[in-house]
């Protein structure tokens, strides 16, 4: 199984390396690249990642879920209205698995 490793270099950076581990050893696979910040370590993990996805071919039990994000200085507010209060909150309880509760219930809280 594969792994991603970082390791802190001479230099100060922090190396990212994907790795196989076998028993108390470690056999570098592939040198994915160095960074110092935040964000290039970042974009170096997810190369990782997707070279781990590449290489070994297999599925993951766990796929990733698309991430719902919304931008809030590229949104307008045209209007608000009740049921726009009332379809988000319907939305928000269908979220927390409370879709099989009475709708008379549902409109009370």
């Amino acid at each position: 199984m594969l792994s991603i490793r970082k390791v802190k270099t001479k230099s100060g950076s922090i190396a990212i390396q994907v790795v196989a581990y076998k028993g108390h050893k470690s056999k570098i696979i592939k040198h994915i690249g160095s960074g110092k910040k935040g964000e290039e370590l970042s974009l170096l993990h997810q190369k990782a990642r997707e070279f781990i996805k590449e290489y070994s071919g297999q599925i993951s039990l766990f796929p990733e879920q698309e991430r719902k994000i919304l931008f809030i200085e590229q949104g307008e507010c045209i209007g608000v209205t009740h049921r726009f209060a009332r379809k988000f909150l319907m939305c928000c309880a269908n979220e927390c698995g409370l879709s099989d509760i009475d709708q008379l219930l549902l409109d009370l809280s």
